[in-house]
């Protein structure tokens, strides 16, 4: 379930907010997304890094007097905190995107899953997997002896 890997740390703008605020959170807590809420925490819109390249310097657009309500990608897909990793995954295939936002029974946003995120999980798991399944090469043998040594 996706509960169990998202990030519990929720960073979110609102829409009246000035772009120059995002730039800070996303530089002072080195994330490419920050969700945009209203005041109960429940998504309007989603903000990458890419759309204040694309949406506000791409279009020569002053940044000091832009808004995130300028520049987001409202209405943003949403899964649930119950779902699982395919689940997710299927999402963001159908959507499009690298990001999606979590959120729990009530449309409240508990945080961002990445594309990263399922990336790693997946790896873990199919490592443990591999490890679990499969003989150690030969070339493997003498480096397991000599470190049981």
């Amino acid at each position: 379930m996706l509960k169990n890997i998202i990030r519990l740390e929720l960073f979110s703008v609102k829409p009246e907010d000035g772009i120059n605020q995002v730039v800070r959170l996303m530089k002072e807590k080195n994330i490419g997304s920050v969700l945009v809420c209203d005041d109960q925490k429940k998504p309007l819109g989603i903000i990458t890094d890419r759309d204040l390249v694309l949406r506000c310097l791409g279009e020569d657009k002053d940044y000091q007097q832009c808004m995130v309500k300028d520049l987001m990608t409202s209405s943003p897909r949403t899964v649930s905190e119950n779902d699982g990793l395919f689940d997710c995954i299927n999402a963001m295939h159908e959507e499009g995107v690298r990001r999606i936002p979590v959120v729990d029974q009530q449309g409240k946003a508990l945080g961002i899953v990445s594309f990263g995120d399922l990336l790693k999980i997946l790896s873990k798991e199919f490592n443990t997997l591999v490890e679990s399944t499969t003989r150690p090469l030969e070339s493997e043998e003498p480096q397991k002896k000599a470190a049981a040594a």
